[in-house]
């Protein structure tokens, strides 16, 4: 029986595709209205809050396994908020898990800050801020401002001036509720910008090491915002950057004693320094990264993923040469989704095209500033990494949502 600990984003595809492969699931989460049916049809779908803690899912582990006869033989964190009590249930039903230390130190960023510094991992200048500390920024501008333990780019915000500190931190020591997080820590952390291309590092530990599965470039909003506006998944062999970057991803997962299960390494490439870490986290990438490994690279992340938690060994095959992307159709003012697309056609007519996708209803309300209300739509590409690079570039540069009170709609809108 494996055991998903509140499965969201990637976890719940995990989830139903363990469930489709005829795996035993148990799924203690908060969320079961986030699952899909076949979930609730074909795993053991139980109520579970992070306030209840470890003990209680101890419980349900051993509920489960009495009523099934199948005892637990994996555990895997369904999300980031997730990782450390689902480390700590893996240790104590003595299967594959991360050590507490490696947990605290992939889910807390002070505390990965003070891992890298010890290991040697190169790491932007960063200083922890509280809500009583000083209103001097503590670093020379510009900085990113970001909370010590959210993720999918809650929060973080680049900052040039003191104004704009002082706004990005006033958001991070702020009362207001952070979704699917229990209990925030209102703990800004402050660190150099570093420039250079991003990209996320995708892979897993199982019981023949680590292994990379992909080389994702990333795509990111115009500043002071962060948000992820497309990512392209290509083989470390087929990337211009990928021995020094899977060098890099083996040096992180070492250093943070990653064990088993998945891995999501976000670095920028310093000029001076190389490779330098934004952060690492035990558990699958969100944003529909696991599929474009699979449809380019060819590896599939959640089978791997399983496998590890299961303590065996995952045999990807070869990987292909094949670039998989995806660019998100945004939103660039505030209004309600008119349920089109402008600008869409030439890109649905190129050879690499291989699907639009809604990512939300016609009328809805979208705010380009609020990362869960500012995608309507996404587009895939598959092909050669120069061409689907260009794509995707091109896509959000030229591609808008069209706003019902926008004025006169283009002709040429794409519904999407």
């Amino acid at each position: 029986m494996l055991i998903v600990v509140q499965p969201l984003s990637a976890g719940v595809r995990l989830t139903a595709r363990a469930v489709a492969a005829g795996v035993p699931c148990l799924v203690p989460t908060q969320f079961p209205e986030l699952l899909p049916p076949e979930v609730h049809a074909g795993a053991t779908v139980a109520d579970w809050h992070p306030g209840q803690g470890v003990p209680a899912l101890l419980r349900l582990a051993e509920k489960a396994a009495a009523e099934t006869g199948t005892a637990p033989t994996g555990v895997v964190a369904g999300f980031e908020y997730a990782v450390p009590e689902a480390a700590e249930l893996a240790r104590i039903l003595g299967l594959p898990a991360l050590g507490a230390p490696a947990a605290e130190a992939v889910r807390q960023k002070d505390a990965m800050r003070r891992r890298c510094e010890e290991r040697g991992v190169p790491f932007p200048r960063s200083v922890t801020v509280g809500p009583a500390s000083p209103d001097a920024c503590p670093l020379p501008f510009p900085v990113v401002v970001k909370p010590v333990d959210c993720g999918g780019s809650l929060m973080v915000s680049l900052c040039r001036d003191q104004e704009e500190y002082a706004r990005a931190r006033a958001v991070v020591h702020g009362p207001g509720e952070v979704k699917y997080h229990p209990s925030p820590r209102r703990i800004a952390l402050v660190e150099e910008y570093v420039e250079g291309p991003e990209f996320s590092l995708d892979g897993w530990v199982d019981a023949a090491g680590p292994h990379l599965a992909s080389v994702t470039t990333k795509f990111l909003s115009a500043e002071p915002d962060f948000f992820e506006t497309g990512h392209i998944a290509t083989a470390p062999g087929h990337s211009p950057h990928g021995e020094v970057l899977e060098r890099f991803a083996r040096h992180v997962v070492d250093a943070f004693d990653l064990t088993v299960g998945p891995f999501h390494i976000e670095t920028r490439i310093d000029r001076a320094r190389g490779p330098v870490l934004i952060e690492v986290g035990a558990r699958l990438a969100g944003d529909n990264i696991p599929e474009l490994v699979l449809a380019g690279p060819g590896v599939d992340l959640c089978a791997a993923t399983v496998d590890a938690a299961r303590g065996l060994r995952h045999d990807p095959g070869p990987p292909s040469p094949v670039s998989a992307g995806l660019a998100f159709v945004t939103t660039d003012r505030a209004g309600s989704f008119a349920g089109t697309l402008s600008g869409a056609e030439p890109f649905t007519r190129a050879a690499e095209f291989r699907g639009l996708l809604p990512e939300t209803e016609p009328g809805a309300a979208l705010d380009p500033g609020d990362i869960f209300s500012n995608r309507v739509a996404r587009i895939h590409f598959e092909g050669d990494l120069d061409r689907v690079e260009h794509l995707v570039a091109s896509v959000l540069a030229d591609v808008r949502a069209d706003v019902e009170d926008a004025g006169p709609q283009d002709k040429e809108g794409v519904r999407a």
